[in-house]
Order: C-alpha cells, then sequence, then structure tokens
C-alpha cells in the first residue's frame, strides 16, 4: 500500500511539475523586441553594454527553439577590416532548444556568432519573469569577460509583439 501511495504522489508530482514546465513555456512563446539592457558589476556600476537604445529580437518557438539576435544602437556598413570587427563585437546571436524549469530558461546553443557559447558554455541560463507584455531575463552572477576580478549580473528586457 506504501508503494503504490509513493508511485501515485511520484506520479502526481511529475505530471504537475511537467505540466507547470510546458504551461510557463507556452507563455514565453512568441517574438520579443529588446527595449534595454544593462549589466551590473560588483564594482557597484551599471552599464549599457550596446548603449542606451541597442536592437534585438528573442524569438520562442512553441517545440521549444530559442532564436536570439542583439545589437548596438548606431551601427554603421563596415568597409574595413577595423570595422567589420568592430560590428563582430556589438553583436551577440545564437540559437537552440531551450528547457523551462521554474523560473529558470536554459537554451542549449547549437549555433552563434560567437564560438564562446559553445562547448563548455553551451548551456546558458537565465531567470526570467513576465509581467503583462514585458519579459526580463536576468543572468545568475558570473565572473566579468570585460572586467576581471569582478562578478556581472545582466538584464535584459524585451516586449511582447506576438
Amino acid at each position: 500500500m506504501k508503494s503504490i501511495l509513493a508511485f501515485s504522489v511520484a506520479t502526481t508530482c511529475a505530471v504537475c511539475t511537467g505540466y507547470l514546465h510546458a504551461q510557463d513555456a507556452a507563455q514565453l512563446t512568441g517574438t520579443w523586441r529588446l527595449v534595454a539592457w544593462s549589466t551590473k558589476f560588483d564594482g557597484g556600476d551599471a552599464v549599457e553594454p550596446y548603449g542606451p537604445s541597442p536592437k534585438g529580437r528573442l524569438v520562442l518557438t512553441p517545440d521549444q527553439y530559442w532564436i536570439i539576435v542583439l545589437t548596438g544602437a548606431n551601427r554603421k556598413a563596415a568597409r574595413t577590416v577595423e570595422e567589420k570587427a568592430a560590428l563582430l563585437d556589438s553583436m551577440i546571436a545564437y540559437t537552440g532548444k531551450f528547457t523551462v524549469e521554474g523560473d529558470k530558461i536554459t537554451t542549449h546553443v547549437d549555433t552563434s556568432s560567437n564560438e564562446i557559447y559553445t562547448g563548455t558554455n553551451q548551456d546558458q541560463t537565465r531567470f526570467f519573469r513576465i509581467e503583462g507584455n514585458k519579459l526580463t531575463l536576468r543572468t545568475p552572477e558570473i565572473v566579468s569577460a570585460v572586467r576581471p576580478g569582478q562578478k556581472a549580473v545582466g538584464t535584459i528586457t524585451f516586449e511582447r509583439e506576438r
């Protein structure tokens, strides 16, 4: 009897957990336009990595694919090698399947504009919050790649388009 009860509880939890995850994924599905991006460093200051008016889009599909492109605000057509390198430094793009667990969304990156997002950094985990038509993604605290010895937390806000 105890075995049947334990099995019933475990099955119910698994089904409920799966339902909540599917429900969270359904709430996330759609096209989102970037409205703000800032990174706060443990040194106390916050910066806007791509300026005050970055551009970007996040697309989350019903079959749980994540497609994101973020760019700086005032990019110009490149003619020289240096200008082309500057364009690459002012953008992020990656895609892959995502999973949802509670308030965490993890993208398993399979293609990116910078190979830093593949290999050991393949799993990109973010905390998310949906309020009305706004989606906020926040990174966990990570060691900064641009400020050695400091930690950083990035926050990106999107507005639902569809």
